[in-house]
């Protein structure tokens, strides 16, 4: 099946953020509210991307905050080869978020002790 990704680009931009990878991580999201096929569809796509790539991070990802690693004294967000770096957990959150882009802390015990080293 060939998505005109195109035509429903705003929402999939407003599909792709916190709230919704929040609501998969905790089971809860429902995308019966769309009435479009071809637009369910699509997000059905981008929700399942998710879902595997949050699975990843709960098994790989010692910080606790989605798509953030640690990178010697500096932390690293990393989406599909983009790479933002900062010193500290609060200049790499501001940067994400400028550039649109999913801050989703999925467990609070690791982002703190993140947070106490930076």
């Amino acid at each position: 099946m060939e998505f005109d990704l195109v035509r429903y680009s705003g929402e999939i931009v407003e599909f792709l953020c916190a709230e919704t990878l929040e609501e998969i991580d905790y089971g809860i999201l429902d995308l019966s509210y769309v009435r479009n096929v071809e637009l369910r569809g699509i997000l059905c796509f981008f929700e399942e991307l998710l879902s595997m790539e949050l699975k990843v991070n709960y098994f790989e990802n010692s910080t606790g905050i989605f798509r953030v690693r640690v990178d010697g004294e500096r932390l690293c967000y990393e989406e599909f080869g983009h790479v933002i770096e900062a010193d500290s957990v609060e200049c790499l959150k501001s940067q994400v978020l400028a550039e649109n882009r999913i801050w989703y802390v999925f467990d609070e015990t690791l982002a703190r002790n993140v947070l106490w080293m930076f």
